[in-house]
């Protein structure tokens, strides 16, 4: 494992925390929702990005080089504050959805983004994968 990354293992291991920080948020939603329907739409979703987030781990993996992993007093807080926006909503299921829905969106932003911009070459078709998945869940989350 080296010391400096090259563009592109930063890019994969940016993506590698945007896809776990993704699961994460699906599979905190899922033990808060209180619709069975929505919860098991979340449940699923997070497995789908679990399975995305492996296989860029992989790749990273391939390189010799190990995955970041998302900040965990990070992801606590932005959890406690999108559970406390859910509990002051009329419709909790409706507002924790469109929580997701808009975290998918600015999380498919990002994989079309330059930031990404290193994987555009040989890393390609796995990113295609991930903005399809992406894509999959926003249709998903707004009942499409």
């Amino acid at each position: 494992m080296t010391l400096l990354r090259s563009e592109r293992e930063a890019a994969l291991n940016d993506l590698h925390v945007s896809l776990k920080q993704s699961a994460d948020h699906f599979r905190d939603a899922t033990e808060f929702l209180q619709d069975d329907t929505a919860s098991a739409l979340c449940r699923t979703l997070a497995v789908e990005r679990d399975e995305l987030a492996d296989d860029v781990a992989a790749t990273i993996r391939a390189d010799g080089e190990l995955p970041s992993a998302p900040d965990p007093d990070r992801e606590t807080g932005e959890q406690l504050l999108n559970r406390l926006q859910g509990l002051f909503s009329a419709d909790q299921t409706r507002e924790i959805l469109q929580q997701r829905c808009e975290a998918e969106r600015e999380l498919l932003a990002f994989l079309r983004g330059d930031e990404l911009a290193p994987l555009r070459d040989k890393d390609e078709a796995l990113l295609q994968r991930c903005c399809r998945s992406v894509e999959s869940a926003i249709d998903r989350l707004k009942g499409g």
